[in-house]
């Protein structure tokens, strides 16, 4: 597998609406990180999408639902959507407010899923053959394995406070890169062969019990995989907007996430404008470099640049990267300049 498994973009730079474009490059399909407006997205990559994970509703978050939909109805694909709380019944006002005589029976399909407070995720399938009125359902489904992708990507989520509305935060997690030890081959007087690849299957897909044939012997999966297999961590992306700066929060975010090599974050005000962010529940760059660094983020990308900054959100980021270079990583420093940080909010 690639040391990059996937590639992503930011739909609207800096200032524009929230909306991150992943292309998981082993399949060539994608997921959406939010869906503010995806006008800049063209219809190739929008037929790519099959999960959309979407912070919550607020206009800038999700008015680019119309466009998702209006690309996929004539292709009759089950789209999975995922959202906080109450998300079923926007995402089915969305679908109701439109008239729909002209179609077959389901060829609108959407499985809408929410991120719920009390740790549970529910889930309705809205399809236009009853007029979108499947009734929403608990899953067995967790925050932590919120979706499983076609390439063995892991998705979780952390539930947030954004001023007293829920916004979820997601973790992308690529599959572990195996690597074959072929020294071990003569020790174990084997040949390489196609079971090599039989095994790293078996151990990427989590079915490493058994035994495997080779050249006519049994084997078991389990000591070879020991012997043979090496992993290495995958690639992981987090996804953080639309938050305030309060111990809740960061809490919440590292249990949910614990580390992950690269950061897309909100860094909606300069650091002098503490009092703007804390009034609208939104990060500053220092704030949203303090996040990054908590979580071990080794490649930090800026986005969601308030637009009070008019042609110069650039130096936002800039300030926000400068702060992400000069702060220490995770440990004792880290976590007194965090303190620091909350001091100044509460203050």
């Amino acid at each position: 597998m690639s040391d990059k498994p996937f590639d992503f973009r930011l739909i609207n730079g800096l200032q524009g609406d929230p909306a991150v474009f992943v292309l998981l490059k082993r399949m060539g399909e994608a997921l959406l990180f939010d869906l503010g407006s995806i006008d800049n997205l063209g219809h190739r990559d929008m037929l790519r999408v099959r999960h959309v994970f979407v912070s919550h509703a607020h206009m800038d978050h999700f008015v680019g639902f119309d466009r998702l939909l209006r690309v996929n109805v004539p292709h009759r694909r089950q789209l999975s959507l995922f959202g906080p709380e109450d998300f079923i019944e926007r995402v089915r006002c969305k679908l109701n407010s439109y008239t729909w005589n002209l179609i077959d029976p389901d060829q609108i399909r959407f499985l809408v899923h929410e991120v719920r407070g009390d740790g549970s995720v529910w889930a309705a399938l809205l399809t236009n053959t009853d007029k979108f009125a499947a009734p929403a359902a608990r899953t067995e489904i967790t925050h932590d394995h919120l979706a499983t992708l076609r390439d063995g990507s892991q998705v979780a989520a952390a539930l947030l406070d954004h001023k007293g509305i829920p916004s979820v935060s997601y973790k992308l997690e690529a599959p572990a890169i195996l690597k074959v030890r072929t020294e071990k081959l003569k020790s174990l007087n084997l040949k390489a062969g196609p079971w090599l690849g039989e095994l790293q299957l078996r151990v990427r897909t989590g079915k490493a019990h058994g035994t495997l044939d080779i050249e006519g012997r049994e084997y078991s999966i389990e000591d070879l995989s020991a012997e043979m297999i090496t992993q290495q961590k995958g690639r992981s992306l987090v996804y953080l907007t639309d938050l305030s700066f309060s111990p809740g929060n960061l809490a919440a975010l590292k249990k949910a996430f614990g580390h992950a090599s690269d950061g897309i974050s909100e860094s909606s005000f300069a650091d002098e404008d503490r009092s703007r962010a804390v009034d609208k529940a939104h990060l500053t760059s220092r704030q949203s470099a303090l996040i990054a660094r908590s979580l071990g983020i080794q490649h930090f990308h800026i986005f969601h640049v308030s637009g009070i900054y008019g042609q110069g959100p650039q130096q936002v980021a800039e300030e926000a990267r400068n702060f992400f270079h000069s702060l220490p990583g995770p440990g004792p420093e880290l976590d007194r300049e965090i303190q620091i940080e909350l001091g100044k909010v509460q203050s």
